[in-house]
């Protein structure tokens, strides 16, 4: 049947202030059928809701309307109730903003607890979000709570440092002072984002008492410290789920429906990088999506909007076949308890970057061959091992695309790059690719930037993956070195998740530069290397790239969209 918004503005529409620990309260708001029996709920744990009720009535001036955006449209005609929270800090919630946490998550699990209890609840909850708001559902996974029995996280954040870093290097802008802007964006003033003064007056006062903090000193103090040094300290150590996950592994967790776009250059994929190993080596009931899109959910928002093979949406989110089948038979099973058989499909489905999608039964695949490649000094990426080795200057770990003017050594080269053979058949590359080799830097800090490609017949070339690793940062990284010049250190270095088809006839490069290369026309991981200007040399004696290659290859059929147009 068709669902309206006549749905959910004819709702019961109500607000729970949930006093979490040091007697702060939450905001929170529920929105929930108007039906006999309980219902289960579905959560959205967010620093960005202004506040106020989420559901707008009629006047004569304006439509009735509400903020539950597609997810409420879908789940609570189904009989779904749908709320909203907003973390301590944000919105008109009372306490500091702390961006993570664990207080963070006992507060989330509180609430949880608190609404599970009421008497239209049946005592299953579900959380859900994009972003900040699908790393809030892995946080409270890990704490556990009983009457959490499922989470969707979709592009969420599994450790804050890897938000701001990549193995050391700072990713521009959030590695130079993420802690202070978003502090700003989200947590300084009562009603953020867009929201309106006023909305909820009677809560004004305890939400902006909590925008002066001591917690808040601390935040901000871990930014500032990483930012001069790129140290993964006790800061960001509490802020890794992956962390905590193995130091409480007992601890009953509920259901996971992982989904992540392998084209995020917001939250990275790195993000899923031994966390998605974690998280299915706990035996919870387990399902991911991993899709060819940016920082999205795997389905447009739009009721009207659909995606095509061979359009432009094949790179954008794109599942038919998420709103109102995928999603609603995962919170059925788990949140129902009604036997809907999405546990009986494979348990991950992945798109490549041709826009295909196939079935695995984990991710990254355990049943790759691995491929190993070695740079030489004549620029080759060969099968027999290489000898000698190559320099180049690192142009103060600039894109060199846009900084062509930077002075660099007449007599260095500003990048290495070395060639494959022709493939005689394409490959699917899925999972981590792996550098490995011995570098040397002249200057006291440097990183090693590696790009890949595909080198098509006629020339042309894409970048396809990308791996960063400060040299600073090799041996530790909660505690860099202030000077590695001089220094030969032995490099081991993953590229980003990712799953790339590389076609029969091609070339495959391998770019070793000061930052990415080919990124700057757009996708790619914005990293901006601290350096004072090195000569980076490579070492090819035992050096080599070490490709995982999938040749067991379950394609869905049909494919979740719709046949090309035209």
């Amino acid at each position: 049947t068709e669902r309206t918004v006549a749905d959910i503005v004819s709702a019961i529409v109500e607000q729970y202030r949930v006093q979490v620990a040091e007697g702060v309260t939450l905001d929170s708001w529920v929105v929930r059928p108007d039906v006999p029996g309980p219902v289960p709920l579905v959560l959205t744990v967010t620093p960005y809701y202004p506040g106020g009720s989420p559901v707008t009535a009629a006047t004569a001036a304006t439509e009735a309307s509400h903020a539950l955006g597609r997810l409420g449209d879908e789940l609570v005609p189904r009989g779904y109730a749908v709320g909203i929270v907003s973390v301590r800090g944000t919105g008109y919630s009372e306490g500091c903003f702390t961006q993570g946490g664990a207080q963070e998550a006992r507060d989330t699990t509180t609430v949880i607890e608190h609404l599970a209890s009421q008497a239209w609840s049946n005592g299953k909850v579900g959380l859900i979000g994009v972003s900040y708001d699908g790393t809030t559902p892995q946080d409270a996974w890990v704490a556990g709570s009983p009457s959490l029995k499922t989470v969707v996280p979709i592009s969420g954040i599994s450790d804050l440092y890897k938000y701001n870093f990549v193995n050391g290097v700072p990713i521009n802008v959030q590695g130079f002072g993420f802690n202070t802007y978003y502090w700003v964006l989200v947590g300084l003033v009562p009603f953020p984002l867009g929201g309106t003064p006023g909305a909820d007056p009677t809560s004004i006062p305890g939400a902006a008492a909590g925008e002066a903090c001591n917690d808040q000193a601390a935040v901000q103090e871990g930014g500032v410290s990483s930012t001069l040094d790129g140290n993964k300290d006790a800061y960001w150590v509490e802020r890794d789920f992956l962390a905590e996950l193995e130091a409480n592994p007992d601890i009953e967790r509920a259901s996971v429906f992982y989904i992540h776009g392998l084209q995020d250059w917001n939250v990275k994929d790195h993000n899923m990088e031994d966390w998605l190993a974690g998280v299915q080596a706990s035996g919870v009931p387990f399902k991911a999506w991993l899709g060819q899109w940016g920082h999205a959910w795997p389905q447009s928002t739009s009721t009207t909007s659909r995606c095509s093979v061979g359009t432009d949406d094949v790179g954008g989110a794109c599942r038919n076949d998420w709103w109102n089948k995928t999603l609603v038979a995962w919170f059925d099973q788990f949140l129902k308890g009604v036997d809907t058989g999405i546990l009986d499909v494979p348990a991950v489905q992945v798109q490549d970057d041709d826009g295909v999608w196939r079935h695995e039964a984990d991710w990254p695949p355990t049943d790759v061959s691995w491929r190993t490649l070695h740079p030489d000094e004549d620029g080759k990426l060969a099968d027999a091992p290489g000898s000698g080795s190559a320099s180049y200057f690192d142009a103060y770990g600039a894109l060199l695309e846009t900084n062509a003017g930077l002075a660099t050594p007449s007599d260095t080269p500003t990048q290495g790059a070395f060639v494959s053979a022709k493939l005689t058949e394409t490959v699917h590359l899925s999972g981590l690719p792996r550098f490995e080799g011995d570098v040397t830097a002249s200057g006291r800090r440097a990183s090693l930037v590696l790009t890949l490609a595909e080198r098509f017949p006629g020339g042309l070339e894409r970048t396809f993956n990308f791996a960063a690793q400060s040299l600073n940062h090799v041996a530790d990284l909660s505690a860099g070195k202030d000077d590695i010049s001089g220094l030969k250190q032995h490099v081991v270095v993953d590229f980003f998740p990712a799953d790339d088809v590389v076609h029969a006839g091609s070339r495959i490069v391998l770019y070793a530069s000061g930052n990415t290369v080919g990124s700057d026309a757009g996708g790619g991981p914005s990293l901006q290397p601290v350096s004072d200007g090195s000569t980076i040399t490579l070492d090819f004696a035992g050096a080599k790239l070490v490709l995982p290659i999938d040749a067991t290859l379950a394609f869905e059929d049909p494919q979740p969209y719709d046949a090309p147009q035209g």
